[in-house]
């Protein structure tokens, strides 16, 4: 028998290699094992088991070695293949994002797969056998090693040292003369060795979860945004008619739903119910960690079910405690973040994904999958229901489900806010503050009520541009304009993080006078402290607020009322419990708009949109300033009218005349390098393959915007925050076909590999990305 073995540490490379007879029947697709490679010994994971004469074997260069081993975490569990669905799930993603095999797999294996170990010990029974058998000299030779090893072994260094170890270590464990223990991280408390005993030890998850559960916490009262929760009505009766219909149906489906907040969360609770009754499991994904720990304790409040929340901000061992939990069946309801979709949920029945516009879903990392598009391909693979969750829901899915969203967009909402709309070409260009909403701020506080001024550009000014020639300081690492930040005066690179002081002449017309170019927060901080002095003014932007105790610390504040005016970006909406205010002001509402990326209006009615729900005053709907250079832009039209449907609309016809997701698919092709002339030699082979590939391509049918093939466009150099020190050069592929897309790219990517087999240079694919750059 012969085993296709993919490596971690190997991005494209599927190694075939002998399985043993010894191992034959502990072997499984799945299964972590031990493999030679050249004179090392590396792990790597089972994906396809097949006869020698099989023609199924993945293309392999290499010799059909013999494994060495299978790794596990229990010695008494024996080998624990990864699960099945689970598998068929990376194959799915690693053909969708073309990615590589391995890079996908590592979002499958569990976290203590890398850092739990496992150490073999010498008995007393050993020492003895040592000193009255005459045994085989391979096992002789094991036991001396382990002799002169008071702390035993790691069981990788004995395989990698030796040969045969697994029968080896079959043989010692039968007659009581080694026992092999897991050893847990550094800093934490492993088990003991204990001489003389073979036999008997407890599972090891039985020793994790003594480890970390925690002993019985007395009943505590829910945060506030839970109680709101528990005590919402309920008005999603059509919503729900065709929740239950799917449910009752079976088998694989999809259900959007858009309502309140309150109304999702009435639906979720119903449905948990429904599904658990059933005997079924439910996943429930959430964008961000706080949110994750809020609607862990909201679901647990709602009903008698076992919850387990799982994010990347846990230790390795706690994750590894709730991984163990969840796959032997012990817990009804997971709720976490994207990397819980791939949690060996058994029996899983429904997949909810909250907020599933919220841009966090998508991973900034190989493969660049969406959370949205493997929770649809994991469905699959279980027949499970699948709910997309929003109030103001992404193009994607508006141009999936435009009957059904489209509907429930229409429906009349409560709690409106009052909007008023001003007009900044009307007013002198440094305004920062108009008079109408100057004179409503004025008005509010002296009435003693709060705002919030909402302005999404951190810092003090976007740019510090000399009046004379017009020019602004360039970052000489990035080549971007500085931002001005003050408090202290410093210029600012944001993709680098380098410091510069603000220049006293201009290098480049020697001019002595400065301007500012656009109004940051600290900026915005400065005129209204200048305007109200007796005010108290809060800042709530990641420069000011660093860490979670700090931003509960400045929200605190504000709901004691010990702050009359709270400044902050989109940072503060995305906060899990947001503070709400009768005035809720936008100084430049406009400013998403001007950034150069196709989704900056759909990111700028999301974001308004959520800031609108911050106005209220008690249980009333409060007021709403949009100050706007554009306020004929269908972002703001919308907004005014409160009819999101229209901003819908238009920006999905806009969409599909130029070709952008929904109406096609975008990849985005990354090549990164340290030495440019490496990375032109890459460029220019893809560039040619490109080519070929776009010219024997089949036209799209008419209608289809102004594309009416695929369009690549490129070479582009582009730079990123935290690839300062890499060459970067792209490619943007739009299509309206993504599987013949897909396999031209595969064919790209076979050749590039068999051109440069060894070059450092990095070649990725970014399927539909939240961001071209």
């Amino acid at each position: 028998m012969l085993a296709d073995v993919v490596l971690p540490g190997r991005r494209f490379q599927v190694f075939t290699y002998q399985v043993p007879p010894n191992l034959l029947s502990l072997l499984h697709v799945g299964s972590p094992v031990v493999v030679p490679l050249g004179s090392a010994v590396v792990s790597g994971v089972v994906v396809t088991i097949f006869e020698a004469q099989s023609s199924s074997s993945l293309q392999s260069q290499f010799r059909h070695k013999p494994l060495r081993d299978i790794l596990s975490l229990d010695a008494d569990v024996g080998s624990r293949p990864l699960e099945h669905n689970l598998l068929r799930l990376v194959e799915k993603i690693s053909d969708y994002y073309l990615a590589p095999f391995a890079a996908c797999l590592r979002l499958i294996v569990p976290p203590h797969s890398i850092q739990v170990m496992r150490r073999v010990f010498l008995t007393d029974e050993g020492r003895q056998a040592l000193l009255d058998r005459l045994l085989p000299s391979d096992v002789q030779l094991a036991l001396r090693k382990l002799e002169r090893a008071p702390r035993g072994l790691l069981r990788s260094s004995l395989t990698r040292t030796m040969n045969n170890v697994p029968a080896i270590l079959t043989r010692g464990k039968k007659n009581g003369w080694i026992i092999e223990q897991t050893t847990m991280p550094s800093g934490s408390k492993a088990p003991s060795p204990v001489r003389g005993i073979s036999a008997g030890r407890k599972p090891v998850h039985s020793i994790i979860r003594g480890l970390f559960d925690s002993p019985e916490e007395e009943a505590r009262e829910l945060p506030e945004s839970a109680k709101r929760m528990e005590s919402s009505s309920f008005d999603g009766n059509r919503i729900w008619k065709d929740l239950l219909s799917a449910v009752q149906s079976g088998g694989f489906q999809e259900v959007p739903v858009v309502g309140s907040e309150s109304v999702r969360q009435d639906l979720l609770f119903k449905m948990i119910q429904t599904i658990v009754d059933q005997g079924r499991r439910v996943l429930i994904l959430t964008p961000e960690v706080q949110e994750v720990e809020i609607l862990g304790e909201q679901v647990r409040f709602a009903g008698n079910f076992q919850v387990e929340v799982y994010h990347g901000h846990l230790s390795t061992m706690a994750r590894t405690a709730r991984w163990e939990r969840i796959r032997q069946g012990e817990i009804q309801v997971v709720v976490g973040t994207r990397s819980a979709l791939f949690l060996p949920v058994p029996n899983l029945g429904l997949i909810w994904i909250n907020q599933e516009e919220n841009p966090s879903y998508k991973d900034e990392h190989l493969p660049y999958f969406h959370a949205r598009e493997v929770a649809r391909m994991r469905g699959e693979c279980e027949q499970a229901l699948v709910v997309y969750g929003s109030t103001r829901p992404s193009l994607e899915l508006y141009g999936r489900f435009t009957e059904q969203v489209g509907e429930a967009l229409k429906r009349p909402s409560q709690q409106i806010p009052q909007v008023e709309m001003v007009d900044l070409r009307t007013l002198p260009y440094e305004t920062i503050l108009s008079p109408v909403l100057l004179a409503r701020i004025t008005r509010a506080l002296k009435e003693g009520e709060q705002i919030i001024l909402l302005l999404n550009r951190k810092g003090f000014s976007g740019a510090l541009v000399c009046r004379d020639c017009g020019k602004a300081p360039i970052c000489p690492t990035c080549g971007v304009p500085l931002k001005l930040y003050q408090r202290p005066s410093r210029l600012v690179c944001t993709y680098c993080d380098g410091i510069q002081p603000p220049p006293e002449i201009c290098p480049t017309c020697q001019g002595r006078v400065f301007r500012f170019s656009g109004t940051g927060t600290q900026r915005l901080e400065d005129e209204v402290t200048r305007l109200f002095p007796e005010v108290s003014v809060g800042r709530f932007d990641r420069e000011n607020v660093k860490t979670p105790e700090a931003a509960d610390a400045m929200l605190r504040q504000f709901r004691q009322r010990e702050i009359g005016v709270l400044i902050g970006t989109e940072f503060l909406v995305h906060q899990s419990d947001p503070p709400m205010a009768p005035v809720i002001g936008f100084p430049q509402a406009d400013l998403g708009l001007h950034i150069p990326d196709f989704r900056s209006a759909e990111r700028t009615f999301q974001m308004l949109s959520r800031a609108f729900t911050l106005a209220r005053k008690g249980e009333e709907p409060g007021e709403v300033i949009l100050q706007t250079r554009i306020p004929v832009h269908h972002v703001h039209t919308a907004i005014g009218h409160q009819r999101p449907g229209m901003f819908y609309d238009q920006e999905l016809q806009l969409r599909d005349l130029l070709g952008y997701p929904p109406a096609t698919h975008v990849i985005l092709l990354v090549v990164t390098g340290d030495q440019m002339p490496r990375v032109q030699r890459v460029v220019d082979f893809l560039h040619q393959r490109l080519r070929e590939f776009e010219t024997r391509r089949v036209p799209c049918a008419e209608g289809k915007g102004i594309i009416g093939t695929s369009m690549i466009l490129g070479p582009m150099v582009s730079r990123k925050p935290g690839r300062i020190k890499k060459n970067r050069v792209l490619f943007l592929m739009k299509t309206h076909d993504l599987s013949e897309a897909q396999r031209g790219l595969r064919d790209i990517q076979r050749k590039y590999e068999a051109e440069f087999p060894k070059d450092p240079v990095v070649v990725e694919f970014n399927v539909d990305p939240m961001d071209i750059q």
